[in-house]
């Protein structure tokens, strides 16, 4: 009885959406999502951030922004950055990483297995500061979002991805980053998980980044383009929402979120 109630509520819920869709479809919506393209005239809300996750594939800012660059900046499009492209993206995120698997020339995933997390079809098991398995100048891109917070030595994750992207290849970053911080800042030496998620915003933080990003990674080596919002029309922005139409007042909340592009030269 509990399974045919169970697919009974599957079945009004997807009928629901697509009725709602069909709706948006004709008479136009207020926001959309740029990667599955679920219209609606909100989003959902999550503890951190309003109105901001997709309801369809859980995309947050930080990847409709990612999507954004690719199909409507001429420097960092796919054409420029994936098309037949080798391509190593850490902690995928499903939907886009399926867009971006079907231009690659090869799409490569690889995450570091920790307990806690679900993880489906990743190549590598492998952490981001200690990549000696794969050689040298193998990638042309290596896509890590939201990942370096949690390696203790992300400057050595930094220069690992350097080391294995080809000359001219792309890295693509995001991190959190505290509204206003100047200076990234990190202390390894806190291990209590709720101590952490009171400082760093999560327990498997380890630090909170500041405005400095941009130096570190241009202190590897990188020529560092840091993509937000006001590179694309207003219009654009509001209605894929690439910026929070309602500011978080966590104290800890990325309200200002960036692609950070770095080039290998």
């Amino acid at each position: 009885m509990r399974k045919v109630l169970g697919l009974a509520k599957r079945i009004i819920k997807s009928t629901v959406v697509k009725l709602q869709q069909i709706y948006f479809q004709i008479f136009g919506s207020k926001v959309e999502c740029n990667i599955c393209h679920y219209k609606a005239n909100k989003l959902n809300s999550d503890s951190w951030h309003a109105y901001c996750t997709c309801p369809n594939c859980s995309s947050g800012v930080r990847q409709r922004l990612l999507m954004a660059s690719f199909t409507l900046l001429d420097r960092f499009n796919f054409h420029s950055i994936i098309d037949k492209k080798n391509v190593l993206h850490f902690a995928p995120e499903k939907a886009l990483g399926a867009l971006i698997q079907q231009r690659a020339k090869e799409y490569r995933t690889a995450d570091f297995f920790a307990e806690g997390y679900s993880y489906k079809n990743i190549d590598y098991n492998i952490d981001i500061s200690d990549m000696k398995t794969i050689q040298t100048e193998t990638f042309d891109c290596v896509i890590a979002c939201d990942v370096l917070e949690h390696v203790p030595d992300h400057i050595g994750g930094i220069r690992e991805v350097y080391r294995i992207l080809k000359n001219e290849g792309y890295c693509i970053f995001t991190v959190p980053q505290k509204d206003h911080l100047q200076v990234t800042f990190e202390d390894l030496s806190i291990t209590d998980k709720k101590e952490r998620e009171r400082i760093f915003g999560q327990y498997d933080h380890l630090r909170i980044y500041g405005d400095d990003f941009t130096t570190i990674l241009q202190n590897a080596g990188f020529e560092v383009t840091a993509v937000d919002e006001h590179f694309f029309d207003k219009h654009v922005a509001a209605h894929y929402v690439l910026f929070p139409p309602v500011l978080s007042q966590h104290p800890l909340a990325t309200n200002y979120r960036k692609i950070f592009f770095g080039r290998k030269i």
